[in-house]
């Protein structure tokens, strides 16, 4: 019987996780909606090793999206440097960057989810 409710909340589980795309390109300067947060690329820099500088916010709603702040109130998030492999916690996954196309474009793609286990947080792998 037991085995039998695990079986069902992990297919809960994946069946949930198939709503939100696991892999997201940012355009340049284009706030985008990630997994409940806000993100925004700054920059994607042609340089060795290729670097995109991205911004995000968890506590502001979807329509923040449409205003100058897409950040909500105060003074904007600060950004941070991510080089192909790093990854940035967006809500309760993390998002791994994949490629940067300078100029242009950065792709994160949801590699591990977290998942509350009585008191303790475990990490996922999303395939």
């Amino acid at each position: 019987m037991r085995s039998c409710l695990y079986m069902l909340v992990v297919l809960a589980l994946v069946s949930c996780a198939r709503g939100e795309p696991t892999e997201v390109t940012l355009e340049l300067e284009k706030p985008t909606r990630v997994n409940g947060c806000n993100v925004f690329l700054d920059e994607a820099l042609r340089q060795d090793p290729l670097v995109a500088y991205l911004s995000h916010a968890c506590d502001v709603p979807e329509s923040a999206l449409k205003e100058e702040n897409w950040w909500g109130e105060g003074p904007k998030r600060p950004w941070t440097g991510m080089h192909v492999g790093d990854c940035v916690r967006l809500g309760n996954r993390f998002y791994c960057l994949e490629a940067i196309e300078p100029g242009e474009s950065a792709t994160l793609k949801a590699t591990y989810e977290i998942l509350h286990h009585r008191r303790i947080d475990h990490l996922r792998p999303i395939h």
